[in-house]
């Protein structure tokens, strides 16, 4: 393969990437409004490390487990900010938070 080749397959991968990320982010709105509804604390930090962990399990690939750990805490920070802003849109619609 050629490396124009390469990088249109790079390209390819990066969109589904994208877009699989912006479905994460509906899971993570769903799941934030349930957390809203039931008073429930944004951050759950077991549910993290428990993420964390499975994704380091289930790596098989060329990634370094560190790596892999590093480029998820910054998916998982960002996901964070989504349900911070919907909580700060609950409060600022007077619904009661945690």
């Amino acid at each position: 393969m050629k490396l124009e080749e390469y990088r249109n397959e790079i390209d390819q991968v990066d969109k589904r990437i994208v877009a699989l990320l912006n479905r994460r982010a509906e899971l993570v709105r769903e799941i934030g409004a349930i957390k809203t509804a039931a008073g429930l604390p944004v951050v759950d930090w077991q549910r993290e490390a428990k993420v964390l962990e499975g994704l380091v399990a289930a790596n098989e690939g060329m990634i370094d487990d560190k790596a892999l750990a590093r480029i998820y805490r910054a998916v998982l920070l960002e996901c964070r900010q989504i349900q911070v802003q919907m909580n700060e849109e609950a409060v600022a619609a007077g619904v009661p938070v945690q």
